[in-house]
């Protein structure tokens, strides 16, 4: 049976795909016109009869067995609506006067996506996800982006995006007709069917906390006018493999009580009903337009859903999840702003916040409740005074320098947010001329119609800030299982060079010992945090830190050099506990090279980093970078090459276990 109705899927599938490259072929004369207009008929003739052959094979439609025995009476509320209303009930039909054609063509457990045809002066289409008779959620399909509007500098910027324009159709029918079925196959026609009348309009749903609600007797289907669309390679629906811990008759429940599906695929509280939410995200979007403000010098205004959400709704979308504001930089080089969002985002560490360096944004969150989130993104004006977005737009309008008339304080939930003079028009923008429509599943990966290249920030700078913020609210109270594995040996030499030593736990163990230490580590915000605790412990004449990149060799050179001659030139240990699996190889290579011209007869080395056997377990902290090496290799390179002794070496786990993380590490202990 199920081979059956994937067969019969597919027919339907091949039934647009032939309309389609007719329309291709037939698009040259008023006479083919003529033709087009007979295929469509036909078409929607032969869906109509896929459909009910599918629903007598998949038990989609009246007659399967359905709970539902009357169509709804109501009219159904428009997509993103948060008011607490009855639940729908939706009959499944199979015959319908719609003329859309569509396919579902992903239907992931956690991701639906799917595209429709309709002429172009259609009027929007409405595409629910329902399960059972139950209307989970609705959107709007949205047409394809055409890939003419992305301009051509960002398209020689991308070669992602040169990709796309290298397979974009040929003036020869025949091979636009060739590229637009496999297009249909993989990933839907592309190009917004700009190559005859008919319109590709897209859909997306995120659905991973349905599933929760859904029992294996359960049906999750995408329908329009209570129509199914076909599932390409399955039936009309989808069914979990085990009953979900809630029920469905809980789902309907809670959405009645103002709950929505989210933007990303969770049962969530409307945010416009959320009130604490709403209080708790203006306090924090209030706290980091005060610092940049202050600091910089910028406006922080609401940008994306949030501006969104205050032009057409007057307030939060309800499936947001999120606070989205901007900035505009004051340079015109897209680096040169990546570069400066990664120090707004050090400073925003230094003021007590939680911040997270992404490739165009900041996720910021309060230290002692990180249920609110505020995204603060970069714009800037370019060399041309056109407003830019790095994250991307899904507009095809331009912004320029005189269309920016500063920004007006506007009412928003319970508090006040700044939005830019002329909102409407960097809405439509940003998110083109068929924004006032709700879309709670709109998909950026989908619907993005330029960036701009070359303002992403670094791996460096994502790494800067990742490790400010874990030393800014991070704090241990003793030193680490490598630390005290030395501290236990007789042969550890009286001083120590903590390389990569963060907020000091290890150096100020060291400290605590009696030893003389220098604690070196390019995060200021880290070597703040330790030369505090070096002092509370008491140990902070002996224990010293210093802020240094170790890939300037010459200051580092410098350190090392000052620091013997302090200590009376006697024997020092070289340590790095799970420093080398944080840095680029080159930036190894040259550390190990200004340690060799810098390690005398009686010095010790010290390493402990992860290898490649833990590069695929679970990590407690996964944001940021690691680079797992070969353990053995490691330490035969010290032989070889750098004139170390082994003095002990140890590869596995139990080493350095941390919360349900038990990783696998490498450990060398050398001397010279």
């Amino acid at each position: 049976m199920d081979q059956r109705a994937a067969r019969l899927g597919s027919g339907l599938a091949a039934a647009a795909r032939q309309l389609r490259i007719g329309l291709l072929r037939d698009s040259r004369s008023q006479r083919e016109d003529a033709v087009v207009v007979t295929s469509t008929g036909a078409l929607s003739r032969r869906i109509d009869a896929v459909r009910r052959r599918l629903s007598r094979s998949s038990g989609v439609g009246p007659a399967a067995p359905d709970p539902v025995s009357a169509p709804p009476t109501s009219v159904p509320p428009e997509p993103g609506s948060h008011r607490p209303t009855e639940p729908e009930q939706v009959v499944p039909t199979v015959c319908s006067d719609t003329p859309v054609a569509g396919v579902v063509e992903g239907f992931a457990w956690d991701l639906v996506t799917g595209w429709i045809s309709v002429p172009p002066e259609h009027p929007p289409v409405r595409v629910d996800l329902i399960l059972d008779d139950l209307r989970v959620s609705s959107t709007w399909a949205a047409p394809m982006p055409d890939p003419s509007v992305v301009d051509a500098a960002d398209r020689a910027g991308s070669a992602a995006a040169a990709a796309a324009a290298a397979a974009a159709p040929d003036p020869t029918i025949e091979i636009a007709a060739a590229r637009s079925l496999g297009a249909i196959v993989e990933g839907g026609p592309t190009g917004g069917g700009r190559n005859s009348w008919l319109q590709i309009r897209r859909f997306t749903f995120r659905i991973r906390g349905v599933w929760a609600y859904a029992k294996t007797t359960s049906r999750l289907w995408v329908g329009i006018d209570a129509t199914p669309l076909p599932i390409v390679g399955h039936r009309l629906s989808r069914s979990p493999a085990r009953d979900g811990q809630h029920s469905p008759e809980d789902l309907r429940k809670r959405l009645a009580e103002g709950y929505v599906l989210s933007r990303f695929g969770e049962i969530q509280l409307s945010k416009r009903l959320d009130h604490e939410w709403q209080r708790k995200v203006l306090d924090l979007y209030d706290r980091v337009r005060r610092i940049v403000r202050d600091t910089r010098g910028y406006d922080v205004f609401a940008i994306y859903g949030t501006l969104l959400g205050a032009v057409r709704e007057g307030g939060v979308i309800s499936h947001d999840n999120d606070f989205d504001t901007a900035y505009v930089s004051r340079h015109r080089d897209g680096r040169a702003a990546a570069a400066e969002l990664a120090d707004i985002a050090v400073t925003l560490v230094e003021h007590g916040l939680t911040v997270a360096l992404m490739w165009h944004t900041l996720h910021v969150h309060d230290v002692d409740d990180p249920s609110a989130r505020v995204d603060l993104f970069h714009l800037l004006f370019d060399t041309e005074d056109h407003l830019r977005f790095p994250f991307g737009i899904a507009g095809t309008t331009l912004v320029r320098r005189d269309d920016w008339h500063g920004f007006v304080e506007a009412r928003f939930g319970g508090g006040r947010v700044l939005v830019p003079a002329d909102a409407d028009a960097l809405v439509e923008h940003i998110y083109g001329d068929d924004w006032q429509h709700p879309r709670p599943t709109f998909d950026w990966s989908v619907e993005r119609t330029t960036r701009l290249f070359g303002s992403t920030t670094t791996a460096a700078e994502r790494s800067r800030v990742y490790w400010a913020n874990f030393y800014a609210h991070t704090a241990y109270t003793s030193g680490s299982p490598f630390a005290e594995f030395l501290l236990a040996r007789p042969d550890t030499p009286p001083a120590v060079v903590d390389i990569g030593c963060g907020d000091g736990r290890d150096a100020c163990a060291f400290g605590v010992s009696g030893r003389a230490v220098l604690g070196i580590d390019e995060s200021v915000i880290g070597i703040g945090h330790a030369a505090q605790q070096a002092a509370a412990l008491g140990v902070g004449e002996r224990v010293r830190f210093q802020a240094c990149d170790v890939a300037d060799a010459a200051r580092l050179r410098e350190l090392l050099e000052a620091f013997r001659s302090e200590t009376g030139n006697g024997p020092v240990l070289l340590y790095l506990r799970f420093f080398l699996h944080a840095i680029p190889e080159h930036v190894q290579e040259g550390l190990l090279e200004v340690l060799d011209a810098a390690a005398r007869p009686g010095d010790g080395f010290a390493a402990e980093f992860r290898t490649e056997a833990d590069a695929r377990g679970a990590k407690v902290h996964g944001r940021h970078y690691r680079r797992f090496q070969d353990g053995q290799a490691f330490g035969r390179l010290l032989q070889d090459r750098y004139g170390f002794a082994i003095v002990h070496e140890q590869e596995g786990t139990g080493l350095s276990p941390y919360g349900d993380e038990d990783p696998v590490l490498y450990r060398v202990l050398a001397r010279r």
